[in-house]
């Protein structure tokens, strides 16, 4: 009887290991890199209002990559006092205020024009890409690995030797170069992201020895209303200074 009760075991074990599927599959792992890739791609790909933030920079704004349009507002504090200027992006047209100049003859909060195409270093951003004012997409490149530590939560490091060139940095150093004069951690720069469960990327924060930059999304796919300033808005200067500015 024994005997027979262990043969009919045996006959349930290699049933429930036939490969005629009778056995439910291991779930498959989940490439937690891949995941923080793709959501930093899905949010760098629509509309979206961004801020970004390091020590006594902060910006805020809406970007929209499928219309060529983009509107920030930037707020340097220094010695407790607050100086905002302004940047918009409307096709191969680009826009900023100064803020504050020491400048003859300029009008801080007027607009000065430049060809989209030269704007990247005329902004405190560092906008090798125009749309992507917090750099995800070059960000994300440059990402080693990821580990989920939690629902939508990843951590990770950054190597910034073999980000793309000419990608976008946000409010970080624009080179790996500059980065070392923050402890030489370019190949191993730790980063946060968080991802929501639409698959957007919505926060992301990298850390420096020196400083964190936090970027952050939110009202994805929502188009934004931006247009060209207005000919009051906007101050003439000379293809000298506008070449000077964008150096």
């Amino acid at each position: 009887m024994v005997r027979r009760w262990m043969l009919v075991g045996l006959l349930v074990l290699v049933a429930g290991c036939d490969s005629g599927g009778n056995s439910s599959p291991e779930p498959a792992t989940v490439d937690a890199l891949a995941q923080v890739r793709a959501a930093a791609a899905k949010t760098a790909g629509v509309p979206a209002h961004v801020t970004l933030s390091v020590p006594n920079v902060e910006v805020a704004g809406d970007t929209d990559p499928v219309g060529k349009a983009l509107t920030l507002t930037v707020t340097t504090t220094a010695d407790g006092k607050a100086v905002e200027s302004k940047v918009r992006v409307v096709g191969d047209d680009a826009w900023r205020t100064l803020g504050s100049t020491y400048l003859p003859n300029i009008d801080p909060t007027k607009f000065i024009w430049f060809p989209t195409s030269d704007f990247a270093t005329a902004s405190l951003l560092h906008l090798g890409d125009t749309f992507d004012p917090a750099g995800i997409k070059g960000l994300s490149a440059a990402m080693t690995g990821a580990t989920r530590t939690g629902e939508g939560t990843y951590t990770g490091k950054l190597d910034f030797t073999v980000a793309p060139a000419g990608v976008s940095r946000g409010l970080l150093p624009a080179t790996a170069e500059q980065l070392e004069h923050h402890g030489g951690v370019s190949q191993s720069v730790p980063y946060e992201a968080a991802v929501d469960a639409q698959g957007y990327l919505t926060s992301l924060t990298v850390t420096l020895p020196t400083f964190a930059s936090t970027a952050t999304f939110s009202d994805f796919g929502k188009p934004a209303k931006i247009e060209k300033p207005g000919a009051a808005e906007v101050v003439e200067v000379p293809d000298g200074l506008r070449r000077l500015l964008s150096s």
